[in-house]
Order: C-alpha cells, then sequence, then structure tokens
C-alpha cells in the first residue's frame, strides 16, 4: 500500500500536506463536524489527489488517512450512494470520483454523510431564535455558520488538487501525512 501511494503522490511535498491539513483542520474543528463528515471530507480529498491514477481501495484509503476500516467502509457506501464515489469490482476494484472534481463541492459531501445543512438551528438551543428573536449567540453564530456555508458551498475537490498541485505538496507521499495523525 505504501508503494501505491508513493506513486501516486511521489510529486508532492510533505510539507504541503501539512500545510493544507492545518489549514482545512482548524476550519473544520471550528465548526465541530461530526467524525463521520470529517472522515468523509479526508477520503474525498484523497482520491481525488490520486486524480484517477487507479481505484483505490478502501482499505488503503483507511490506512493513508488513518481512520478504521469499518467506519471508512460505511462513508464510502453513503459517498457511493449519493453518486460522488462510484465503486469498481474485482481485481483492481476500489473506488474513484465519479464525476469531475470540478462539480463535487464540499457542501456535497457533507450533505452526502449528515444530510442537508440545517443553517435554521440556534446554536444556544431555542425554538424561536432568529433576526426579531435573538438569542445571545445568535448575530456572531449566523456570522460564522454563513462564512462555513459559503466556504463548503464554493470549494471543490478541484481546489484542493490545485493547491496541491501549485504547492508541490504530497512529495514522498501520504506516509508523511500519516505522520501528523500521530502527534
Amino acid at each position: 500500500m505504501v508503494e501505491i501511494f508513493s506513486f501516486c503522490f511521489s510529486e508532492f511535498s510533505s510539507n504541503y500536506v501539512l500545510s493544507i491539513y492545518k489549514r482545512y483542520s482548524t476550519m473544520l474543528s471550528i465548526m465541530i463536524l461530526s467524525q463521520t463528515s470529517e472522515y468523509a471530507l479526508r477520503i474525498m480529498a484523497c482520491i481525488a489527489l490520486a486524480q484517477g491514477a487507479r481505484a483505490l481501495r478502501g482499505k488503503e484509503i483507511a490506512t493513508s488517512i488513518n481512520c478504521p476500516g469499518p467506519y471508512v467502509s460505511k462513508v464510502l457506501r453513503k459517498l457511493v450512494t449519493a453518486g460522488l464515489l462510484k465503486a469498481e469490482k474485482g481485481h483492481g476494484g476500489g473506488f474513484l470520483l465519479a464525476r469531475p472534481a470540478s462539480k463535487i463541492r464540499f457542501i456535497d459531501v457533507l450533505e452526502a454523510v449528515q444530510g442537508p445543512a440545517k443553517t435554521k438551528h440556534c446554536i444556544f438551543g431555542w425554538r424561536q431564535c432568529n433576526p426579531n428573536n435573538p438569542c445571545i449567540l445568535h448575530n456572531r453564530w449566523t456570522k460564522v455558520n454563513n462564512s462555513f456555508q459559503t466556504w463548503a458551498r464554493l470549494t471543490s475537490l478541484s481546489d484542493i488538487q490545485k493547491d496541491a498541485t501549485s504547492a508541490d505538496w504530497l512529495r514522498g507521499g501520504l506516509n508523511n501525512f500519516k505522520e501528523e495523525y500521530k502527534s
């Protein structure tokens, strides 16, 4: 498996992997995404960065992004059902993007695993929170939530591919990326 990812990602540097991971993981942590949503974004980024060189097996994906295999399998099924991935069976089978990376936005990935965003949810827990009857957190939460929703709607997997290419992101393979999950 290590050799496969080294092959797929040999032209990129581990420093860029770390910088992108830190940039996106900070945003994700702030938003407190579910574990499933975070894994779904990792899975899709991993497959997108392979850029169709070949189908990736679930076990390879799980190892490269440091996620439990059974959990990755569950998320992969949801992403296939949503039409974001296609599964190829048999020898040499695995998972590929079902459509071009530019046509898969982060919001699509998030909605595939957690359903449509609940933008009307009150972070303070009120049933009737709105601009006319705001909770104490309403105005600030609305700004953060709107920014996150905009980011998720405007960011596609092709943006991740471009970031990876422009910054020489994965030189040395995902093994360097995996090391960061250990710390």
